[in-house]
């Protein structure tokens, strides 16, 4: 081989480990709709669960659901990779968000963001509670 085409071959190995996203050994999350109901009680356990610290929370982009606004937010952790919806009441901390509609915020980190679970037939619902900042 050349060395243009050992450059090519590297390049290539760099960019496709660096788009690697976490797997997903839940079956919950690689076969259920986030909006079902299984889907959603997962996701409450996970958010929940002693490994929450660890998550990272991605702001996909602002949605109104049944009249209500949401975060549509990725969730991501050692060995998991799930969407989540994020019912917003209180706009603390994501005024730029509310004021452009998250243009411009998307793919932004929520960090250390704090949810509320709200338990109810059609399954559990995350509310927003804090951050401590996004980060661009």
């Amino acid at each position: 081989m050349n060395r243009a085409s050992i450059l090519i071959v590297l390049l290539f190995a760099l960019i496709s480990t660096s788009c690697v996203k976490p797997s997903n050994k839940n079956k919950i999350f690689a076969g259920f709709d986030p909006s079902s109901k299984q889907y959603k009680q997962e996701l409450a356990r996970q958010v929940t669960g002693k490994n929450a610290r660890d998550m990272t929370f991605i702001f996909n982009q602002l949605v109104k659901i049944e009249g209500r606004d949401y975060l549509d937010i990725s969730i991501s952790a050692k060995d998991m990779q799930a969407r989540g919806f994020v019912l917003v009441n209180n706009w603390a901390k994501l005024e730029g968000l509310k004021r452009t509609w998250g243009k411009g915020y998307g793919g932004a980190e929520l960090r250390n963001l704090k949810l509320e679970i709200d338990n109810s037939t059609t399954g559990p619902t995350l509310i927003y509670k804090d951050l401590e900042k996004i980060v661009d």
